[in-house]
């Protein structure tokens, strides 16, 4: 009876699982059940009493120990992704979860789940890249590997930490010696972050003298500052002073997956910076610790501006460069209280790193709409508004949903709005947010590909992506200004828009001559400050409107 018992709860859990283990309070395996010999290349019965963590890729298997160190105490694990042990080359993610349960010996029972996003998701082990001197991950490779191992270890009840460390005098003591010697103290550093890292391979590279690594509480930074001096010691008989700052991986008012893309915001943003980052007058802690602030003060600032719609919506005109008559309008986001020196750039940069920018995009389409409605209420008919949405916001099909209801009842006639897709995030899934925008533009609504000529990905985009309208890049259009290559670069960017009957835009036209060079390029539309700067009224370029409203 007790194996029919068994053998049902089995059976039910592969409602949830590919894959279920009973482990022994050394993490031995006791019982297996599922996919086994798809997955692992083994049957469950030749699993009994092996190491469990062996089932994991070696690139995992430190944050898979981790994990159910951490677990001990929690008695829960959710969701946490690594990477199986596979038959050949196969390094399949799956979702890890289960309990420790003190009433069987204090056995844990775990199941693994297949998630098919999680397999494009994940960057593998030979996608992450490395800093070639010190071996550790480089900036944005370690960024992107925090921020998902601190979600991971957080949920198997964990606290981790992140600790920036600065090397003072690094570089003048590398620079005296030869190019051996200098990577023999950068691989002494990475070994020994590497060593105290979460899962043995979370710790990057930063800046020149800056690295950071991820880490549990019970890691002392002070002690590993002094392995870091006391190598340069032992080596070089010279003397280096890491100053070491520790964060909790912890933010109030973010949810759980938006703490760790915080922290990978603020170590993203150290590492833009460099040594500009670094206040004279202030420690490597109250630098980080204002920079964490920040993020954090800035996260909560979004949040409450989209809950109240605290922020106006200002036009700036695009005209038709051969009667230079206002065609459409770019619509931009203007905060209201916004903190001196916060860019609304910088607000929807920080919005996308911690993904609520849909929340902001939803916010930003009906407050346009909205203005628009009260506007031609109030003054008559007035050209059509693109709206900026970010590719990340039409990645999600909840966001996409709730925008097409929003749409239908708002009552503005599509042929009044476009939207235009920004290209500061990567977009993913090129198919899937191409199906959106079709599904849009056969209800009639425009799509523009904003910053065209910004990235080896704007071809991409454009390849991938049905869209009605292309717009320049900036610096794509003052360098067809200046000089004959640019000129020739931008021409030839035109024509083949226009053979795939795509009309185009150059953006930061400045001056009557920008504007006559770019027209000799065959671009169509023109914005910039020759046609006008963002105005909170559009009506005052009433009298350039193109006629047919």
């Amino acid at each position: 009876m007790a194996d029919i018992e068994r053998d049902r709860f089995v059976a039910l859990a592969f409602c949830r699982a590919d894959l279920l283990f009973e482990l022994d309070d050394d993490h031995d395996v006791v019982f297996a059940a599922g996919a086994t010999s798809v997955l692992l290349g083994e049957a469950a019965e030749a699993l009994s009493g092996r190491r469990f963590v062996d089932l994991i890729a070696e690139s995992d298997r430190g944050l898979a120990v981790e994990v159910l160190e951490a677990a001990r105490a929690q008695g829960r694990i959710d969701d946490v992704v690594v990477r199986l042990n596979g038959t050949g080359n196969r390094r399949p993610n799956v979702a890890l979860a289960g309990y420790r349960v003190p009433d069987f010996d204090n056995h844990f029972f775990l199941a693994l789940k297949m998630e098919p996003a999680l397999q494009s998701e994940r960057l593998s082990e030979a996608e992450l890249k490395r800093d070639g001197e010190s071996g550790l991950l480089d900036e944005a490779s370690y960024a992107g590997l925090a921020a998902e191992r601190a979600q991971s270890f957080r949920r198997a009840g964990g606290r981790p930490q992140i600790t920036m460390v600065k090397v003072e005098s690094l570089n003048e003591m590398t620079q005296a010696l030869g190019a051996s010697d200098r990577k023999r103290i950068m691989g002494e550093i990475g070994d020994i972050l590497t060593r105290h890292s979460l899962g043995g391979g979370t710790a990057g590279r930063v800046g020149d003298e800056a690295f950071s690594y991820l880490h549990r509480d019970d890691v002392d930074p002070e002690e590993v500052s002094s392995l870091i001096s006391d190598a340069a010691r032992k080596l070089f008989n010279t003397e280096v002073k890491p100053h070491a700052h520790t964060l909790d991986a912890d933010g109030a008012g973010l949810a759980e997956h938006q703490v760790a893309r915080a922290i990978a915001h603020t170590i993203r943003s150290f590492s833009e910076k460099g040594d500009h980052a670094l206040d004279k007058k202030k420690s490597l802690a109250q630098v980080l610790s204002g920079m964490v602030s920040d993020t954090i003060d800035n996260v909560a600032y979004i949040r409450r501006m989209v809950a109240g719609r605290d922020f106006d919506m200002a036009f700036m005109p695009i005209c038709d460069l051969r009667l230079e008559r206002v065609s459409h309008f770019e619509a931009l986001t203007r905060p209201r209280d916004a903190k001196a020196g916060t860019s609304p750039y910088h607000l929807f940069s920080l919005a996308e790193e911690v993904g609520i920018v849909h929340e902001l995009d939803m916010a930003i389409v009906e407050t346009t709409i909205q203005t628009m409605n009260s506007l031609v209420r109030e003054r008559g008919l007035m050209p059509p508004v693109a709206i900026n949405l970010s590719g990340q916001s039409l990645s999600n099909p909840q966001f996409v949903e709730e925008l097409t209801r929003m749409l239908r009842r708002s009552g503005m006639p599509p042929r009044k709005l476009m939207f235009e897709l920004t290209e500061s995030v990567k977009v993913e899934h090129l198919p899937e947010v191409n199906a959106v925008i079709q599904d849009l533009r056969r209800l009639g609504y425009r799509f523009c590909l904003d910053d065209f000529g910004s990235g080896a990905a704007s071809f991409d985009y454009l390849n991938g992506l049905d869209v009605d309208i292309v717009k320049f890049d900036g610096p794509v259009v003052k360098r067809a200004s200046s000089s004959q290559k640019g000129s020739d670069l931008l021409s030839s960017m035109t024509k083949m828009c226009a053979s795939m009957g795509i009309r185009t835009v150059a953006e930061m036209v400045e001056d009557k001559r920008m504007a006559g060079r770019v027209y000799q390029c065959g671009v169509d539309f023109g914005q910039g400050y020759y046609f006008g700067k963002p105005d909170f009224n559009p009506f005052i370029f009433a009298d350039r409107f193109m006629g047919g409203l």
